[in-house]
């Protein structure tokens, strides 16, 4: 009987330790939140190389104009492009973060300085769901939380995942404000 009691302790011991574990492991996902999509680079890498026909044309009147400029020029806007398209952007996508809970949803980025941005759900007002043609092609969206204080953007999102995400939040927001249909 003695072993009984004691086998039953080490299990109700097992049992605390792995529902703390869980919450510890659920409170770090809480933290860590979600990533946005791989797609979302290849999105801000692509965009980037679209900005980079400015300069380059400029760089080409410069071609005729002035040689020495011309060189010293592509030089700059070439490193540029390469430190942003291989070193920020991936950073920047490595440092992005979202998470939604019951009562909020967070946005944490930033390279060089850590921006947080949250908005309680029931405090929005409403949201917009939209697409560049860019993001039509990689299937990608942004989806922007209005509220009294401001907006929080969620860009390069899965199209599919932010259309289910605008739903199920305009529900929340219905069950917050006591919108929705009683009859």
């Amino acid at each position: 009987m003695r072993g009984k009691k004691h086998k039953g302790k080490a299990q109700s011991g097992k049992m605390q330790a792995d529902s703390a574990q869980s919450e510890n492991s659920l409170l770090g996902n809480v933290l860590q939140g979600n990533v946005l999509p791989e797609r979302a680079l290849t999105y801000w890498r692509i965009r980037l190389l679209l900005l980079c026909i400015a300069p380059a044309v400029v760089g080409g009147f410069f071609f005729f104009t002035a040689a020495k400029l011309f060189t010293l020029w592509t030089f700059v806007w070439v490193s540029l492009f390469l430190l942003l398209c291989f070193v920020y952007c991936p950073m920047h996508y490595r440092f992005y973060r979202y998470s939604v809970s019951e009562r909020m949803v967070r946005v944490s980025r930033g390279v060089v300085y850590n921006r947080m941005d949250a908005v309680y759900i029931r405090n929005l007002q409403y949201t917009t769901l939209s697409q560049t043609p860019l993001q039509k092609l990689l299937r990608l969206a942004t989806l922007r939380l209005y509220a009294a204080g401001g907006v929080v953007r969620l860009p390069c999102l899965n199209y599919e995942e932010a259309r289910l995400l605008r739903v199920q939040l305009g529900k929340k927001m219905e069950v917050e404000n006591g919108t929705g249909n009683d009859h």
